[in-house]
């Protein structure tokens, strides 16, 4: 993992903020964050977080010890200002002593504390940011130390790479039972100069903009360097027709039944998609593995990138050429299963949320 950090540009970053009034830490923070979202092995679109604690003053004119986070919608890799809204720390940090602590309670607390209302709402790991006591921490879901940290012996595995430079978390949701265990770890190690969240992802902490973010970069290419050292699995193929039908035919049969009807009475248009086709060796030797059925059913690398890809994927047959008709009804088959089996998932779990 590359560090991109530059003097040059963080000046220049400071520069260009300091002339919309806005400070060196926040600058400084939104020009770090950029980094590590420009990065997609660190972070994909709407994933991963930062913070900096300091200094702002109220609508009274008070300076007052704030935390700006990054808020909800916003990409890190084109992340501004507006996109870490601060937020009154002491609220934040009191919070802590308590025992337990709604979602619900827990946004009301963070937008009561925003200072500027019209904000986007703090993310979700905020409390987890406020209870650590570092000035900056970058949180990020990396490839690689998913890539470890998933695996049957992962636990082990990070203690082996990572070593005293970062503290080992238990899958915890995220929210303000998770925000309570970092900080009882991250106590229990206060030289660490990272978090690794099990199961989850990575948080780097340092005094400097620059120093968490190197930190992330250092802790990232360890894991990489191990992954390196392993040798690489390759999925054993399924046996395939002789000849795949053409993108060109298959793609308007997946198109038709992906649509979805207009509503009864007309007033909403049905519903149509664009397909994107990608295809390529690591791509291929994925869809074309004969155990695909098992593997890519097991849910994402970590909770986060279920926003963007959902659960599971459906899987239909390989599109024998000449034989369309039977792929349509097989696909057609699988996708109705598919629809089913996310109903119920969505009715067995619905009740948690209430």
């Amino acid at each position: 993992m590359k560090n991109l950090w530059s003097d040059q540009d963080a000046t220049t970053a400071i520069t260009q903020h300091a002339a919309q009034g806005i400070g060196e830490d926040l600058a400084l923070r939104v020009y770090t964050t950029r980094l590590l979202g420009g990065e997609p092995r660190l972070v994909l679109h709407g994933g991963g977080n930062t913070s900096v604690k300091t200094r702002m003053a109220d609508i009274t004119g008070r300076t007052i010890d704030v935390l700006c986070v990054k808020g909800s919608g916003w990409d890190m890799g084109t992340i501004e200002a507006p996109g870490l809204p601060a937020v009154r720390l002491d609220p934040l940090r009191e919070l802590e002593g308590l025992q337990a602590l709604s979602d619900e309670d827990m946004v009301n607390v963070q937008r009561s504390n925003l200072l500027d209302a019209k904000s986007p709402n703090p993310s979700v790991e905020t409390l987890l940011h406020a209870f650590l006591p570092h000035k900056f921490i970058d949180h990020t879901h990396s490839n690689a130390v998913l890539s470890l940290t998933d695996q049957p012996d992962g636990e082990a595995l990070a203690r082996d790479v990572f070593g005293p430079r970062a503290a080992l978390v238990p899958y915890v949701m995220p929210g303000f039972a998770l925000a309570r265990k970092c900080s009882e770890v991250s106590q229990a190690n206060p030289d660490a100069e990272g978090l690794i969240l099990l199961k989850h992802g990575i948080f780097s902490m340092g005094a400097t903009a620059e120093e968490a973010y190197v930190r992330m970069i250092d802790l990232v290419t360890l894991a990489e360097k191990r992954l390196a050292k392993k040798t690489r699995k390759i999925f054993a193929g399924a046996t395939l027709p002789g000849q795949i039908a053409p993108v060109a035919e298959v793609a308007p049969i997946l198109r038709g039944l992906l649509s979805l009807p207009a509503k009864s009475g007309g007033r909403e248009a049905a519903q149509r998609f664009v397909l994107e086709f990608r295809t390529g060796p690591e791509i291929l030797a994925f869809v074309n593995g004969k155990e695909i059925a098992r593997y890519s059913q097991q849910g994402p690398v970590t909770p986060d990138h279920a926003i963007r890809t959902k659960g599971v994927p459906l899987v239909a047959p390989a599109p024998e050429a000449g034989k369309l008709d039977a792929f349509a009804k097989d696909t057609k088959a699988a996708l109705e299963k598919f629809a089913a089996d996310y109903h119920a998932y969505f009715k067995r779990h619905n009740g948690k949320l209430v």
